[in-house]
């Protein structure tokens, strides 16, 4: 029976990366707890679960789609792997990923120039960004350089 939890493992870890708590509920919910310790292990000791990887993996990749270091954060301790926000920013300075392009980038879809009420969509903005991860501090300071009108 272990053979076929770790078989199943192999297989999951195949389609891709997984943490430790996501690969054994994975398991767990197919053979059962004992099964899904025996399959966990084994990947482990043999290199092929590396929840320090996969999460540098997993905050680069988000990193590159837009999300700020917040949201990363915060997902990251929902898959039961903790990294802090200081971590995430050195890793986007390490992969060259701008956090200002994609600020200005988000800012520039909300905030116009000729706007009727400029404050508005400022506060929009602020909104989206604090959700997609950025702190409002860093958000404001960037539109402020930037000059937009408020």
């Amino acid at each position: 029976m272990a053979d076929k939890s770790i078989s199943y493992a192999y297989k999951l870890l195949g389609i891709r990366d997984y943490f430790k708590n996501e690969l054994y509920e994975k398991v767990k919910s197919k053979f059962g707890h004992e099964q899904a310790e025996i399959a966990v292990d084994y990947m482990a000791s043999h290199g092929y679960v590396d929840d320090k990887k996969t999460a540098y993996n997993y905050a680069r990749n988000k990193l590159s789609a837009g999300y700020g270091p917040y949201y990363i954060s915060n997902k990251l301790y929902l898959k039961g792997c903790e990294m802090d926000v200081s971590s995430i920013e050195k890793i986007c300075e390490k992969e060259n990923i701008s956090m200002e392009e994609h600020i200005l980038r988000y800012s520039k879809r909300y905030i116009k120039k000729n706007s009727d009420d400029p404050y508005k969509d400022y506060i929009k903005c602020l909104n989206f960004l604090k959700n997609k991860g950025y702190s409002p501090a860093l958000v404001m300071q960037i539109i402020k350089k930037e000059d937009f009108i408020i």
